[in-house]
């Protein structure tokens, strides 16, 4: 067990505690959270990690290399952390310069970090965004610096992270062994579902205009061979396409398959186990929704295959106009339309819940 001694501090040694519960530091007087800390147990004396390795000047990339020097206590009793906009009450780094204070949970923080694709900054300037937890806009006054994403959708306040992370611990959730940790992890449960919604969109439209394009292009070659000298080429051109389309509305559901939380379990409904969802009221994989766009590129491939077949031969071709390229088009886009909202309903039952869990802590 790692031990320190800071006579600054407290008299006796300091023992690395491993403890997800929330504690006061008593060095800077602010709320600590994850495994990181030090603690005395005869005197209940517990310290910051960053506290307990200061450095008496340091800098932070926000503030451009403006040296900080640290302070046991608040030199002045009226000042406010600029990153959190909360009083000081204990240890503390000071900027003569800039008459600028930082906590030292608060002087750990980065000036900025990338969240999968999302790139969040430091700013003291708010554009559009509302903050993710408070859902106030830069026109309230709320005091401190705030993250705002580069692409300006997403923005939230150091002070509502800390009190974020600080009621997901009296929960009972372990986000990490420190502040940053812990912020990346309140960040995956408030932002990180979102972004992975908006991701899933993004690949399954590709999938949905891939699809598209290739019917279409299989159903107009189809066309061309019944009138077209070279009726062969294009007969096999329209089937190889239409295979290729629906090749990729198999890996459509392969990704589907992978993307979804999906459990094997056994139904009253079905004589053999299947997959379900987990998020979406325990309904099976694979209904019409799932399986639409699969089922028309199989009727197109097989029309396609019989167009083939048959001017190969020389025959009149027996199907004159094809229309599954039209209810593949509305049967793709009706699905999505069913997806989305299916996705959409338990991501507002969530926040519903949430918001419930806060007011009920605050009470």
């Amino acid at each position: 067990m790692e031990e320190i001694f800071l006579p600054e501090f407290h008299p006796h040694n300091l023992e690395r505690k491993i403890d997800n519960r929330p504690y006061l530091c008593n060095g800077c007087r602010e709320y600590g959270f994850g495994l990181r800390r030090f603690k005395c147990e005869q005197c209940d004396f517990d310290i910051h990690d960053e506290c307990a390795h200061v450095k008496q000047t340091t800098t932070h990339d926000y503030y451009k290399n403006n040296i900080f020097n640290f302070f046991r206590k608040p030199p002045d009793l009226s000042i406010v952390c600029d990153m959190c906009g909360d009083f000081v009450k204990g240890s503390v780094y000071y900027c003569e310069k800039l008459k600028s204070s930082l906590h030292p949970c608060c002087h750990s923080l980065p000036s900025k970090f990338k969240f999968y694709h999302v790139e969040f900054t430091l700013s003291d300037k708010i554009f559009s965004s509302t903050c993710l937890w408070c859902s106030n806009d830069s026109y309230l006054p709320i005091e401190g610096l705030s993250y705002v994403s580069k692409c300006n959708k997403y923005n939230f306040h150091v002070s509502c992270a800390k009190q974020m992370i600080l009621k997901k611990y009296y929960k009972g959730v372990h986000l990490g062994n420190s502040f940053e940790q812990s912020l990346q992890g309140c960040l995956e449960i408030h932002l990180g579902g979102i972004l992975k919604r908006q991701r899933r969109r993004k690949i399954v439209m590709s999938f949905v205009i891939t699809n598209l394009v290739l019917e279409l292009s299989s159903a107009v070659l189809d066309q061309v061979s019944s009138s077209s000298v070279n009726k062969t080429q294009f007969a096999l051109f329209g089937m190889f396409i239409s295979f290729v389309a629906m090749l990729t509305c198999i890996l459509e559901l392969i990704f589907e398959f992978r993307i979804e939380n999906l459990i094997l379990r056994w139904s009253n409904t079905l004589p053999f186990p299947w997959y379900y969802y987990r998020d979406q009221r325990r309904k099976p994989f694979g209904t019409f929704k799932d399986i639409v766009g699969f089922v028309c590129a199989i009727c197109q491939c097989v029309f396609t295959t019989v167009s083939y077949c048959y001017i190969r031969k020389y025959a009149k071709n027996p199907i004159k106009i094809s229309i599954f390229p039209i209810i593949f088009a509305f049967g793709i886009l009706f699905s999505q339309i069913l997806k989305n909202q299916e996705t959409e309903k338990p991501s507002r039952e969530n926040e519903t819940h949430e918001s419930t869990d806060d007011q009920l802590l605050q009470v």
